[in-house]
């Protein structure tokens, strides 16, 4: 990693510095961060568990580990908090918070946890334990609207490759920079090779505003690559406060690299569709609303799809079966087609097939025989009306967004293995061309989708073709 220094930006805008060299000494695995001030918090307007000193250490990219030693000023609020998780185990607010102060006079917050007591024989200092997940601080200031977030890519994988080649090298070293504007709303990458980085720095915008915006900008990346990839740090502010973060942040796996959507052989040369693949990806992330019309901080549902296929692909291969299969219905749905007057059928023919279904029920409303078998036989044919999965699937390839190839997988093992009939273990020309079909129909699935986002624009590239 590359010292913080070289990560300095003439305008990075936490008093002069990044989010990165803020909290990069707080993030290299194997790191101890001594802290004279560690408090455990209880409840809200509850006094502290306990205060005392210890140490934090960076066990992996995605765990810290701590240790806090001190005496609770009053046992009893001690040990009564420290049992209330026993009785609700699913109420995640009745955790503990930790937060502390380094060595050299920083305020951070470790956030929920629950720790581990013991408490020595010879009346010494208790010794409390346990994990948090990441590290952050807040500051009230003045300061400039926006994002700031920084990937961690490791070395010899192709994302860094591809990167690499469609951005414009910038200043000394081994630094790469590109611009991109989305939907009015600015963004600036900034690939820093000897810090194994990708930052991504958005100032406040309609689009792309503090908070949401954080969460959003790594959802392409985890489309385009089939990688588990969040901020290793994080940074969110408004005119008045800052708030910054180390976040964890999964290793990579090989094995996921199927489930990418930015494959084939054009994944080298054709910087314009990848950035107009993560331009459509964004804008249909940050343009999305929930049921009461506000912006998503959960992960939008394509992302959450790949994020279930990139771990599925480090699994066994009826799971990979099993989970594309899955999400490729899933975008079915994200596209509705699913549940809307037959997509196969002209009007004439839908009101010709609609007269035929209300006959059929109006004769098996007949029946004397035992009832039950009345309303599931007239609610299929209801579904005759409906355009389902298959059907849509069907539509698509006549249309040619899909393969012929791509359906004929998805058909051949979508009812297998959706009830318990097992892939074959092992490797083979045919069995793997099936698996990697329906990769490909994932993939087509999603360029049909985010070709929605923008009708106009040019035509995405990247398909393994």
């Amino acid at each position: 990693m590359a010292p913080a220094h070289r990560l300095r930006r003439g305008d990075s805008y936490i008093r002069g510095m990044s989010i990165v060299d803020r909290m990069i000494q707080f993030s290299t695995v194997g790191t101890v961060i001594t802290c004279p001030e560690m408090e455990l918090q209880a409840g809200d307007h509850e006094p502290a568990v306990v205060v005392g000193e210890g140490e934090i250490t960076v066990k992996s990219t995605t765990l810290f580990e701590y240790i806090l030693r001190g005496t609770p000023a009053d046992v009893g609020h001690a040990l009564r908090t420290l049992r209330r998780i026993d009785a609700d185990p699913y109420d995640g607010t009745l955790r503990e918070r930790l937060d502390v102060k380094t060595a050299d006079g920083m305020s951070l917050s470790g956030g929920w946890t629950i720790p581990k007591v013991h408490v020595p024989d010879d009346g010494g200092p208790w010794t409390f334990t346990g994990e948090i997940e990441s590290l952050s601080f807040h500051e009230d200031g003045s300061f400039e609207p926006g994002t700031e977030v920084a990937f961690t890519l490791p070395r010899g994988h192709r994302a860094r490759l591809v990167l690499r080649r469609f951005m414009e090298e910038v200043g000394e070293g081994n630094r790469r920079e590109k611009t991109l504007v989305i939907n009015g709303a600015a963004l600036r990458l900034t690939l820093d090779d000897d810090a194994d980085l990708l930052i991504m720095h958005a100032p406040l915008s309609d689009l792309l505003r503090p908070t949401f915006a954080e969460n959003w900008l790594g959802e392409p990346l985890r489309i385009m690559f089939g990688q588990l990839i969040y901020p290793r740090f994080a940074l969110r502010q408004s005119e008045i406060w800052s708030m910054g973060w180390v976040r964890p942040s999964p290793a990579w796996s090989r094995e996921s690299d199927a489930s990418a959507l930015w494959q084939g052989p054009k994944q080298l040369i054709d910087g314009n569709g990848f950035w107009e693949t993560y331009r459509r990806l964004l804008s249909l992330i940050a343009s999305a609303r929930d049921t009461r019309g506000h912006p998503n901080w959960e992960a939008n549902r394509l992302t959450e799809l790949y994020v279930e296929v990139a771990q599925a692909a480090r699994g066994s291969r009826w799971v990979w079966a099993l989970t594309y299969a899955s999400a490729a219905e899933g975008v079915v749905g994200m596209l509705g087609l699913e549940d809307i007057p037959r997509v196969d059928m002209s009007d004439e023919q839908i009101a010709e097939l609609a007269d035929a279904v209300n006959s059929f029920k109006a004769y098996v409303d007949q029946w004397k025989g035992d009832p039950r078998p009345v309303q599931p036989a007239k609610n299929a044919a209801d579904r005759m009306l409906k355009t389902t999965a298959a059907i849509a699937l069907r539509h698509l390839r006549s249309t040619k967004w899909i393969t012929s190839d791509e359906y004929g997988a998805w058909d051949k093992l979508r009812n297998k293995v959706m009830h318990g009939k097992l892939v074959s273990p092992y490797s083979s020309a045919e069995d793997d061309k099936l698996l990697l079909d329906l990769s490909g129909l994932l993939h087509a699935l999603t360029r049909r989708l985010i070709s929605d986002i923008d009708p106009n624009a040019a035509p995405v590239s990247g398909k393994d073709e």
